[in-house]
């Protein structure tokens, strides 16, 4: 493939990001297969039509990642992305593999529903339960998909520090991260806000009765919400 036509300008209000997530594509694309080294920075520097400076910032974004190695005399090294699991390797899996990438990133998010109910249900303080109540009440208030969308997130955080294991946090984190900025493709799921309201009303009373069934209706729930983020991911990409 021609290298020299491999970019486009980036966004000027974003530059760095624009050029990382430019050059994830091309070594996703198998551009740049792992072990082969990127061009010289005056020469992405020229493609890209930035100065060398944005063009560094961009590459210590790839770094971050994981996705690039810089090797003292070689230049930028690219790593195996297979191997990666940096949430923003993951958001460039799903914005080049589509809708069956996101179906197995929410598989993994449904999958941690029993433990997270169930240990929230087991350990949640007084304290919990009240930051818990006061989210579904955020969510009941939200006047709009989006509003929704941000309180069911901030629901979750509430709901997963109630377990008081930190690594499932870490995990869930991982997941949700993952979507990177493009939550916005997913806010359909949310323009009907009766299945998301009965969902967390169901989750926040069985966790609160420290109910045995309450890892079921958490996996339920982000199964339920799982397929509305598909269908809405799906007429996203076709619009």
């Amino acid at each position: 493939m021609n290298q020299s036509s491999t970019f486009q300008p980036p966004d000027r209000q974003r530059v760095d990001e624009q050029i990382a997530a430019s050059i994830a594509d091309a070594i996703l694309d198998g551009v740049f297969p792992p072990g082969s080294t990127l061009p010289p920075e005056r020469d992405l520097a020229t493609q890209f039509g930035v100065n060398r400076t944005s063009l560094r910032q961009g590459l210590a974004r790839l770094q971050q990642m994981g996705l690039i190695e810089v090797r003292h005399g070689s230049g930028s090294v690219v790593r195996d992305p297979a191997g990666l699991t940096h949430p923003a390797v993951v958001e460039a899996l799903v914005r080049k593999l589509g809708p069956d990438f996101l179906a197995e990133l929410l598989e993994i998010r449904a999958a941690l529903g029993p433990v997270i109910g169930r240990l929230a249900a087991e350990r949640h303080t007084l304290g919990d339960a009240q930051a818990l109540r006061e989210a579904l009440a955020a969510v009941r208030e939200a006047d709009s998909a989006a509003l929704r969308q941000s309180a069911d997130l901030a629901y979750f955080r509430v709901l997963i520090r109630s377990t008081q294991n930190r690594a499932l946090g870490l995990l869930y984190r991982w997941v949700e991260h993952a979507f990177g900025g493009r939550e916005h493709e997913l806010t359909g799921a949310y323009d009907d806000a009766e299945p998301v309201l009965a969902g967390l009303l169901a989750i926040t009373d069985a966790v609160l009765a420290r109910q045995s069934g309450a890892g079921a209706a958490v996996e339920a729930y982000l199964r339920a919400s799982a397929l509305r983020m598909i269908v809405s991911y799906v007429k996203g990409q076709a619009t």
